[in-house]
This record gives C-alpha cells, sequence and structure tokens, in this order.
C-alpha cells in the first residue's frame, strides 16, 4: 500500500514500511554503521539503499512524533499537508476519512498550560 508517492515514497508491503527517498544520500556510507571494529566497511551494508523498517517499530515512532507534534501545535497542518500531497494514495484514505474528527479530538488535547497550540499552526 502506498503512502506517499513522487521523490519520497513510502509503501507497506504487509510487515514493512519501505522508505525510499529520491535525494536521501545523507553519508551513511561513511558513519560508524557502515563500518566493522577494524574501521573497514561491512561489505554485508554495501547494497544498501532504501529502508524497510517493521511496521510495529514505526507504529511507536509515529506515537511519539504525535505527542511531540502535539505539544508544538503542528498537528492540523500536518493533517492538511499530508491530505492535500497524498490524498490520491490508498494510505492516506483513512486520514481523508477521519481529518475532522482528529482534528477536533487533537484541537481538545492540545491545550498545555492554558495556551491553545492549535493557534501555532505554521
Amino acid at each position: 500500500m502506498s503512502y506517499m508517492r513522487g521523490d519520497t515514497y513510502i509503501w507497506s508491503d504487509g510487515g514493512r514500511l519501505h522508505l525510499w527517498v529520491a535525494d536521501g544520500y545523507d553519508g551513511w556510507d561513511e558513519a560508524l554503521w557502515a563500518m566493522d571494529d577494524k574501521d573497514q566497511r561491512c561489505e554485508d551494508r554495501v547494497k544498501a539503499s532504501g529502508i524497510g523498517i517493521a511496521e510495529a517499530v514505526m507504529d511507536e515512532f509515529v506515537m511519539m512524533r504525535l505527542a511531540q507534534m502535539l505539544e508544538e501545535g503542528l498537528v492540523d497542518g500536518a493533517i492538511e499537508r499530508a491530505v492535500a500531497h497524498s490524498s490520491g494514495n490508498f494510505g492516506c484514505a483513512a486520514l481523508v476519512q477521519q481529518r475532522e474528527q482528529l482534528q477536533a479530538v487533537f484541537r481538545r488535547l492540545g491545550r498545555h498550560g492554558g495556551e491553545d497550540n492549535a493557534a501555532k499552526q505554521p
């Protein structure tokens, strides 16, 4: 199932979430991750490209990021951008369908210290 297509392509095979980014080279092959304990490149990592992350791990990350975005008042903007950029993809269908309900819930939860974080949207 495709969530995003284009220069950033995110899709799921049902077990792993795959992330491919056209301009995503970040020097991974020079990072310590790519080296063994003798500072030699690990041959089993030479062919690395896009990544596939277990969906359960991504679900955990999504919840952490959502909590941060809620505290920073960024949820509404992210929902609107996702719908604008990805509403033709199957993975965005639930967000399109649930958008108004989610925004209402997040607005209620988004009050911290008496301040309405929804008002801080970019």
